[in-house]
């Protein structure tokens, strides 16, 4: 894996940050810094569950009211 562009830039002269592709200057409480324009970790969906789990849930909860 090859290293991010945008580690190690200075930011005292903001342009360098900008000029390179896919960076950008970000604002952190104790400095400014540069780092990519995209947050490429994989965002995972939540799954609907399905009919049939819904269905033993509901009869799950039903029961449980029953005692």
């Amino acid at each position: 894996m090859s290293a991010s562009l945008c580690k190690g830039k200075r930011t005292s002269q903001p342009n360098r940050c900008k000029k390179i592709q896919g960076c950008k200057v970000a604002k952190g409480t104790k400095r400014t810094f540069c780092r990519k324009k995209h947050n490429k970790t994989k965002k995972v969906a939540r799954k609907t569950p399905s009919k049939k789990t819904l269905a033993k849930r509901r009869t799950a909860r039903a029961l449980k009211q029953l005692r």
